[in-house]
């Protein structure tokens, strides 16, 4: 968590924006290779990451076997895929979330009670991450790594 803080810091975004921002994670989908960490051979006494929820994780692992050949494999973000919502942030405290960075966002007392205000209140959510965006629009880009395609560094 205080790596993400500090990234977030370093271009004037908060706590708050972290998590705010962290909610556009409700669009899109993501390769196997973005969370196969999680999923097989976490660490020396797990082999899956125990914060993760047990069917999930299983379901995760059927998409993504550890021996993965399919290039395009993966999971969706969420289960409303193409909905802007905060679906994102209800799955994330119920053990369904794909990334160790989203994962993180549960083991911060501030950032913990953030989720789950999002994840009662889509309200409160697009609110805070419009708020997030504006404050995010305003930084330069003089110097800064500017994507149009998150795959590619250009």
């Amino acid at each position: 968590m205080s790596q993400l803080q500090q990234n977030f810091a370093q271009r004037g975004l908060s706590l708050d924006d972290l998590v705010a921002l962290s909610g556009g994670h409700t669009l899109g989908f993501s390769h196997c290779s973005s969370f196969q960490n999680r999923i097989h051979k976490f660490d020396k006494r797990h082999n899956v990451d125990p914060t993760l929820q047990a069917s999930f994780a299983a379901s995760l692992q059927n998409i993504c076997p550890a021996h993965n050949k399919v290039r395009n494999a993966g999971a969706t973000m969420d289960s409303t895929t193409t909905l802007f919502d905060n679906a994102y942030y209800k799955l994330l405290m119920n053990g369904k979330s794909l990334f160790t960075s989203d994962e993180s966002l549960l083991t911060n007392s501030r950032t913990k009670r953030l989720v789950s205000k999002y994840a009662s209140s889509q309200d409160d959510f697009f609110k805070a991450f419009a708020n997030s965006m504006i404050k995010m629009s305003s930084i330069s880009g003089n110097g800064q790594e500017v994507r149009l395609d998150c795959r590619f560094v250009r």
